[in-house]
């Protein structure tokens, strides 16, 4: 997979410096990153793009739009990992701006045997 480039663009739109240091929630996005086979270089910048993700959808962004913000803002990242990026961050950081998970089918109701 292509790697999830430094984010460089985001952080300038973020604005902010990347934190100085970790805590679980972001251990745990970095973890979910790297285990869905994204990568990146710099998790500081990392994690201040996964807020952004999340500042953007509390703002009433819709989360295609922000799949195709974190898609342009990243040569060479597909949309497959830009859409895994926004929607891991997403779980990380603000878990109610993901659409509630589909209902499972009922299971199919067997006949009785009288006989």
């Amino acid at each position: 997979m292509k790697p999830l480039l430094a984010l460089l663009s985001l952080a300038a739109i973020i604005g902010t410096a990347a934190p100085a240091y970790a805590d679980a929630s972001d251990d745990q996005f970095l973890a979910a990153l790297t285990a869905s086979g994204v990568t990146y270089q710099d998790p500081g910048k990392v994690i201040a793009a996964a807020k952004w993700v999340c500042q953007s959808l509390n703002q009433g962004t819709q989360m295609a739009d922000v799949v195709r913000t974190v898609q342009a803002e990243n040569a060479g990242l597909h949309q497959e990992n830009a859409a895994k990026f926004t929607a891991l961050a997403a779980s990380a950081y603000c878990p109610n701006k993901l659409p509630p998970p589909a209902a499972a089918p009922a299971p199919a109701a067997t006949p009785a045997n009288n006989g």
